[in-house]
């Protein structure tokens, strides 16, 4: 039977051990999780609004309550209990659990934030707990003792690391996903998020992940990147890369667009920003100019936003896209669709872009040559030929060693019309099955058990990080 964790004191305590290291960071936790009752009651009165804006009658007929939630992580079944942590669902998680439970070796419960794609999430893991603020995710974790904590290392959330190593007994994996040690500068970084969130984002990703957690995966970068941040800490930590591999059950085919007008269509899923944002920090999605260049050669074009946003907040945001689509045959710029079901969507098409116009952008280059985005094998499922910028250097390597797609320079394209011409369709077509085959889940998700086991083996390592006073120094 589990003790419950009954005080703000006791959650204090626990996190305490982070003071040792770092006051900063420790006031910066304890800003984080709402311990202030007001800033607690405002954050959960907004969370049961977006849980009742989704879905009124279902929300009030099966959420569970945070007692009945720890019953279900802490009970026996028999089967091995991995819990995901994380701000919005991404896309690798979704495939990590549907093949975990094919097993019939493991359940997974997902805890996240944004409720928006709760349905679907529901259709693929055990359990979908929406929670209502940060010190109710630190009492849930403190009362609950699953085979593995899973983290979502991403932007703003990369401080979950630290309250499921100080609160849990369970071992703690931490996905990097946006690592801020490639990408906007400091001083952009902090300009963009709070201070807060910075100096958490930037300790976990470059320190406590790699000397406080059991294990690291690399998600959306090449091992390369992970490798860069363990030997600059010195760390053993055990470390693997892994993607968001294809799932057989999401493989998209059909009938396509060509096939009726005969043109060349190309889409594009993911963040959209506004021509409005600075270019400097955002101009590589920012698709205006790609967009002129790609309808000026008579190639139809179509963007589906992020399912992580809203439709009317998307549709706000995005006005001058939905205006330029409301004014050109060639242009569409589409409502969002649903993880699972994007790669049917999207396998209407001939490509899937990859490109990138970076003139004027000052993100970090090395990001770009080091990063494999989840939306890669988002459009492998689809069926896809990828047509990469060759500033993405892992991408494009896989693209020529597998020929699955084009990889252009930014001058090229200006050409594109043409250049694709040159390409055997039908033969990219077929290299994509095959990767499909070569990339699947299925044929993946026993490294990812291998690592779950190998980590919960590992001896804990915190105690390391407590000895290790000159930790900030080793890691710089």
């Amino acid at each position: 039977m589990f003790e419950i964790i009954s005080s703000e004191i006791d959650i204090k305590e626990k996190l305490s051990k982070i003071k040792e290291i770092d006051q900063s960071i420790y006031e910066c936790l304890l800003g984080k999780i709402e311990f202030d009752k007001i800033k607690r009651l405002k954050k959960t009165a907004r969370q049961i609004a977006r849980r009742y804006l989704t879905r009124p009658i279902r929300e009030y007929q099966s959420r569970l309550t945070i007692k009945q939630l720890i019953n279900k992580v802490n009970r026996n079944t028999g089967k091995k209990k991995i819990l995901f942590l994380v701000g919005h669902p991404t896309f690798d998680f979704l495939g990590m659990s549907v093949y975990l439970r094919k097993t019939g070796q493991y359940e997974t419960i997902l805890l996240m934030e944004n409720p928006l794609l709760i349905d679907v999430m529901e259709r693929y893991f055990d359990a979908v707990y929406v929670y209502n603020s940060f010190y109710d995710v630190a009492f849930i974790i403190g009362n609950v003792t699953p085979y593995v904590i899973h983290t979502q290392g991403a932007i703003n959330y990369y401080f979950f690391a630290i309250i499921a190593k100080l609160l849990s007994s369970s071992k703690v994996v931490i996905g990097l996903y946006d690592i801020p040690t490639f990408g906007f500068s400091k001083e952009d970084y902090n300009r963009i998020w709070c201070k807060t969130d910075t100096m958490l984002d930037a300790f976990v990703a470059e320190e406590f992940a790699f000397k406080g957690s059991d294990g690291v995966l690399v998600t959306i970068h090449s091992l390369e990147a992970g490798q860069i941040l363990k030997e600059r800490c010195r760390s053993d930590v055990p470390m693997m890369e892994f993607h968001s591999y294809p799932c057989e059950e999401f493989i998209g085919d059909g009938e396509k667009f060509s096939d009726l007008d005969g043109g060349i269509h190309i889409v594009y899923g993911g963040i959209v920003i506004s021509p409005n944002r600075p270019r400097r920090l955002y101009g590589d999605v920012q698709f205006m100019k790609l967009i002129d260049k790609l309808t000026g050669q008579g190639i139809y074009f179509d963007i589906y936003p992020s399912p992580h946003f809203r439709s009317s907040s998307t549709r706000r945001r995005s006005s001058d896209y939905i205006k330029l689509s409301e004014e050109s045959p060639f242009f569409n710029f589409r409502q969002a669709v649903l993880p699972d079901m994007a790669p049917r969507e999207f396998a209407k098409y001939d490509f899937a872009s990859m490109m990138y116009l970076l003139d004027g952008v000052e993100f970090d280059r090395e990001h770009y040559r080091m990063t494999i985005p989840s939306k890669f094998f988002k459009y492998m499922e689809a069926g896809l030929p990828v047509i990469v910028t060759e500033e993405l250097q892992y991408v494009s390597r896989l693209v020529k060693e597998y020929e699955i797609g084009i990889v252009v320079s930014q001058k090229e394209i200006d050409n594109l019309s043409e250049i694709i011409k040159s390409y055997d369709y039908d033969k990219l077509r077929a290299n994509v099955k095959e990767a499909q085959k070569q990339f699947s889940m299925e044929r993946h998700i026993g490294r990812l058990i291998d690592f779950y086991n190998r980590v919960s083996e590992k001896k804990p390592p915190f105690e390391a990080i407590e000895k290790a006073s000159a930790i900030k120094s080793l890691c710089r």
